[in-house]
């Protein structure tokens, strides 16, 4: 899924309006985090992290292959 996506997704263990907040809140530090990795990896490798929430709720998995443009990321939610 896209990562616009993946607010919906946090919305079922989370409830409507939890899940937007850890949306807003936690997935602006996970990208940064991502970004970081993607950067360091190598033209065509595929990176892919994932990223377990504090309260044990649940792990987002982002992945990206590295090309010469905007990484096109994929998420993930796994409760």
């Amino acid at each position: 899924m896209k990562i616009n996506e993946l607010e919906k997704e946090l919305q079922r263990p989370y409830g409507a309006a939890e899940g937007t907040r850890v949306f807003r809140t936690v997935l602006p530090g996970i990208l940064a985090d991502f970004l970081k990795m993607y950067k360091k990896a190598a033209a065509e490798s595929t990176v892919q992290e994932e990223y377990h929430l504090e309260d044990g709720k649940g792990t987002i998995v982002l992945s990206a292959v590295k090309t010469g443009g905007e990484p096109a990321i994929e998420a993930a939610f796994r409760a």
